[in-house]
């Protein structure tokens, strides 16, 4: 991890602050640690290692190892290990989706406790969804008899565009919020640290910490649900701007986007394409209720042609726009997650056989191309994780050594 060392003499607050989060994170990847490898590992001086490790010990994040449970050598005091204190700090994640707000409650190893889920408010406006978050968090630890002192903080999920640092949702069409200050809003209600982000965003933490991209370095993330999402990860960095590859241009048909443009990837392979489709082509057959994605699912794997044309039409959409950002990026996964991606085969098969098709050689044979490990559970555990990165590590970003 990169320091910038004007900055630690300029700086002393930042620096401890820089190096606090350089020592939690050694810890946590070497999960016993004592204080003289840390100060090797981490070029930090020993007394400084030292200074900052005593008040972590005293704040509880750190926890040492009892003595008698290691070997001495050579007859000497057997060495004090460090390793993250799982027993009496925690966290939440928060992931707030059209139909359903889920929480989990987890240790500072990032291990899951418990969990929670309630269906989301039809109203959707701001009001309601605080008060949902209020009462599951409430819920939650009164189940876990976890008191809310001993959390340190919250991360949050949303959909939408999501200025992180601001903590402020600019634009969440799926709300239909406009520049809602979520973060500030929420700490007040539940009086505690929040940290709030793009839900696919999130969900690609999860993937690089708990998923099918755990110890890659570069990630493309495609969040195929009711709409695209996508997130971009290089050099262990999640790229923090704006990534819309739904809205890439992605057939010349005329079929409208709700973005405005006519042919976007969105339009043809998200899961309100998927249900226009069905809709269109097959509402005379099966009745004249909505055939959503998940009857649509159903039905194919029934073995219904029309149902296994959509989902080939879509698959194949999506693998030839995934092989151009392929092409571009060369990254080491490419997972897809999302609603859609429960399809299976019957979305992957034609995503993996356009890909083979329409991606270099040298490129396709250093980039898997796989569904989420974590499937819908991958934005809740990626708060989790942001607000494990954001109030534990203090990385603004997620970094990986």
């Amino acid at each position: 991890m990169k320091t910038n060392t004007a900055l630690r003499k300029a700086d002393p607050e930042q620096a401890r602050e820089i190096n606090t989060g350089l020592i939690l994170g050694a810890v946590r990847k070497h999960e016993l640690v004592s204080r003289a490898e840390l100060s090797r590992i981490l070029s930090i001086s020993k007394m400084t290692t030292s200074v900052i490790v005593g008040d972590l010990l005293s704040k509880g994040l750190l926890v040492e190892t009892d003595e008698s449970t290691t070997t001495a050598s050579k007859g000497g005091r057997p060495p004090v290990y460090l390793t993250l204190n799982s027993q009496t700090k925690f966290l939440i994640g928060v992931d707030i989706g059209t139909t359903t707000i889920s929480l989990v409650l987890g240790n500072l190893k990032g291990q899951i406790l418990d969990r929670h889920r309630l269906p989301t408010n039809r109203s959707r406006d701001v009001e309601s969804i605080l008060g949902q978050v209020e009462q599951l968090v409430v819920t939650l630890l009164n189940k876990a008899s976890v008191p809310i002192s001993k959390v340190i903080g919250i991360g949050v999920s949303v959909a939408g565009l999501v200025d992180k640092q601001r903590g402020r949702v600019k634009f969440s069409p799926d709300f239909n919020w406009k520049d809602v200050p979520f973060r500030a809003q929420l700490e007040e209600k539940i009086k505690l640290p929040v940290v709030i982000d793009n839900c696919t965003r999130v969900a690609t933490l999860g993937e690089m910490w708990y998923g099918a991209a755990k110890g890659s370095r570069s990630l493309f993330y495609v969040n195929v649900g009711y709409g695209i999402g996508s997130a971009i990860v290089t050099d262990g960095n999640v790229y923090q701007h704006t990534s819309e590859f739904g809205h890439i241009t992605a057939t010349n048909s005329t079929v409208k986007c709700e973005c405005g443009k006519n042919g976007c990837l969105e339009a043809v392979s998200s899961g309100r394409a998927l249900e226009r489709a069905a809709n269109r082509l097959m509402t005379d057959k099966f009745g004249e209720g909505w055939i959503t994605a998940k009857d649509l699912f159903g039905m194919a794997l029934q073995g219904n042609q029309k149902a296994k044309d959509i989902f080939e039409e879509a698959g194949g959409h999506l693998g030839r726009a995934i092989s151009t950002v392929a092409n571009i990026l060369s990254p080491d996964v490419i997972i897809i997650g999302g609603g859609v991606s429960r399809g299976g085969d019957l979305l992957m098969d034609p995503i993996r056989r356009e890909f083979d098709l329409h991606t270099m050689e040298a490129i396709k044979e250093n980039t898997t191309v796989c569904i989420s490990s974590l499937g819908m559970d991958a934005s809740v555990i990626g708060a989790m994780t942001l607000a494990l990165n954001t109030f534990v590590f203090h990385q603004s970003t997620f970094e990986r050594k």
